[in-house]
């Protein structure tokens, strides 16, 4: 099956529902395949709007997985700590916490603001608060994370 399919298929239900689609994959875990389906929208996601999305593609997907061999569909949120791939999803979370890393160095703070490719963000370096500037360029990793 091509995995745009499913782009296609969701593409009227999550404007409808002011979702975004993260991720769409197959993989093989433990011996069976899957079909991850990971979405959220800006103020997250329950499981009642998860099982809505996933009874929507399942209804859909019969049309065009018929070559397939047998998969478990499985539709989630993007996760706490999603990795943000683009320079337009790190814009998205301003505000949000996050894990940065680069070379010989890891930041965890909250971004403040991303201008021209540099990303602002607050620290809290052994007690101490302090604001840092990181060209995006230089970055090796970025994901939301969990402040603990």
């Amino acid at each position: 099956m091509d995995l745009n399919i499913v782009n296609q298929i969701l593409e009227p239900y999550l404007k409808e529902h002011n979702l975004k689609l993260y991720n769409v994959e197959l993989v093989k875990e433990f011996g069976s395949l899957i079909l991850r389906v990971s979405v959220d929208k800006k103020d997250g996601i329950d499981v009642d709007e998860l099982a809505l999305v996933n009874d929507y593609l399942s209804e859909r997907l019969d049309a065009y997985d018929s070559d397939m061999p047998e998969y478990m569909l499985e539709v989630c949120s993007k996760g706490a700590e999603m990795p943000l791939k683009t320079i337009e999803e790190v814009k998205e979370h301003i505000g949000s916490y996050v894990h940065i890393e680069v070379l010989n160095m890891i930041y965890e703070g909250v971004l403040e603001d991303v201008l021209d490719n540099n990303l602002t963000v607050r620290i809290n370096a052994k007690g101490r608060f302090k604001t840092v500037v990181i060209q995006y360029e230089n970055i090796k990793n970025i994901r939301l994370a969990v402040k603990i």
